[in-house]
């Protein structure tokens, strides 16, 4: 049942502005930098669209068919990230995000009455730069600073509303940053998805019936270790921020599905609307698959988003600031369009902001993508494949006499991983170290596979580094012999009973 539509003040996004890095870096530095870092391996066809399976309900499912077409490519359907060049700061991208809004809007810096920033990685390490930046912009409100991992955008808007609905204030420059780029090592194939950038936007009274309508934020506390962070000194001596995948990666694609549903249709109910209503979607988009999956798990047509990972790669909190730039710059939203602006953010929470959109002034446009790669990728359909040969059991294996296990085991891996990478079989070496066959999200795909397969555990560390095929067979299969000698024990309860009777 809809509610009533929304009455409050009409307050929302006055103007936009966003500012990225000189860098542009493709994959190319990579391919030259570190070449041994980029699987070399016979051509082959990339699959374009994931198998799309009858059980859509399930999120987990929903993530693994969208993330396989990307599972062939090096480089997971990274392209592009715009990087702090050497002669850059991240104090001067926050400025020049500000000063694009503040231009937009019209208003100096004297006129603004609040300031929200939200800055992720700054250059200044355990401290946000706040104070640097409202001195820089020559900012005499009151500044603080606010973090919600990438759902900072949509919390920051919606406590510069709330403000201004009280009258204390009459309007806000939210300032929103990320720049993952420096927290990440190059070797990492986590390097190839970050980027940075900030955007910044102005908060005011619109025409009636505009601004924001309504936002549905929900804890994200459930992906609690997804990432992992930890102080380290860098070539020179200087201590930084370093960002791995951690052992509960798992958890964003596992809830993923459930965190979109649950923030856009509460939020749609609190709008008095219904999601049919919406004229534009705006997703963040952590990788390049993200909005595929919010597109599938609403049912809704991926004509009605915007997906720029392409263009930017990760950039965090200012994805939905610069979607909605985009958007804007390119037609696809206008004045009293109904928008919705989705966010997950790690650890964190998830938020859905619905709002009218209004005569938003726009700042000045960043320097172009040199790919020649479109916004919305067309994907091609393809036939499914036979999967019968990668199903394995426990009872399987155990049912299997013990010099053939390990064949067995090896495999039920070599196939997965011959599949998932659009290979023969035979072009798998076991003995070749894993992180020749497996990045980050290859080991996590293949861990949950084999967690739900075999019923076992085993440590994602394992999964990286020098490890190879043959260690990881042996590794699961003392695991599994350990597991079996917990259910059945060779000398049960009653053996001991009776024993310690007789003894006694």
């Amino acid at each position: 049942m809809i509610m009533s539509k929304s009455t409050s003040a009409p307050i929302g996004i006055r103007s936009l502005g966003v500012s990225f890095p000189q860098v542009i870096r493709t994959n190319d530095y990579w391919q030259q930098k570190y070449p041994e870092m980029v699987r070399s391996s016979p051509q082959r066809n990339r699959s374009n669209r994931a198998v799309r399976s009858s059980h859509e309900d399930n999120g987990y499912d929903l993530w693994s068919q969208e993330v396989a077409p990307y599972l062939s490519d090096p480089f997971r359907g990274n392209v592009e990230r715009r990087v702090l060049g050497l002669d850059e700061s991240s104090l001067d991208l926050q400025c020049q995000a500000a000063t694009e809004a503040l231009l937009a809007a019209k208003l100096d810096v004297e006129e603004i009455d609040v300031a929200i920033v939200a800055s992720l990685f700054a250059d200044n390490l355990g401290m946000d730069n706040t104070t640097l930046l409202a001195q820089k912009l020559g900012l005499n409100c009151p500044a603080w600073n606010l973090e919600s991992t990438c759902s900072s955008a949509l919390v920051a808007l919606q406590n510069a509303r709330a403000l201004i609905q009280t009258e204390e204030y009459q309007n806000a420059l939210v300032i929103v940053a990320h720049f993952g780029s420096n927290t990440v090592r190059e070797k990492d194939t986590l390097a190839w998805s970050m980027g940075d950038g900030a955007g910044a936007l102005i908060v005011d009274r619109l025409k009636p019936n505009q601004g924001v309508l309504a936002n549905k934020i929900v804890s994200t506390a459930a992906t609690y270790g997804a990432y992992h962070h930890q102080l380290e000194l860098d070539e020179v001596g200087k201590p930084r921020i370093v960002t791995q995948t951690g052992e509960n990666a798992s958890s964003l694609a596992e809830t993923a599905v459930d965190f979109v549903r649950t923030c856009c249709q509460e939020a749609a109910v609190k709008a008095g609307v219904s999601l049919a209503e919406i004229d534009f979607w705006v997703f963040n988009t952590p990788t390049p698959w993200y909005a595929n999956v919010c597109t599938r798990a609403l049912d809704i047509e991926p004509e009605r988003t915007i997906n720029l990972y392409s263009h930017y790669g990760n950039i965090g909190a200012v994805f939905p600031l610069a979607n909605l730039y985009h958007a804007a710059k390119e037609k696809k939203i206008a004045e009293n369009s109904l928008v919705l602006v989705y966010t997950n953010g790690a650890s964190a929470t998830a938020a859905a902001t619905i709002m009218r959109w209004g005569d938003v002034a726009l700042g000045t446009a960043p320097a172009p993508s040199i790919s020649d790669r479109p916004t919305t990728i067309e994907l091609q359909e393809i036939k499914p494949r036979d999967d019968t040969e990668q199903k394995l059991s426990l009872p399987k294996i155990l049912a299997a006499p013990p010099e053939q296990q390990q064949q067995v085991l090896a495999s039920y891996l070599i196939t997965w991983l011959a599949n998932s990478l659009q290979l023969l079989p035979h072009e798998i070496e076991p003995e070749l170290p894993l992180i020749m066959w497996l990045d980050s999200l290859m080991a996590f795909s293949l861990k949950s596979r084999i967690e739900t397969d075999l019923e076992i555990s085993i440590p994602i560390k394992n999964f990286l580094g020098e490890n190879n095929l043959t260690d990881l067979t042996q590794l699961i299969l003392d695991r599994i012999t350990l597991s079996n000698l917990a259910i059945f024990p060779s000398v049960n309860s009653h053996e001991i009973s009776d024993r310690e009777t007789m003894s006694l």
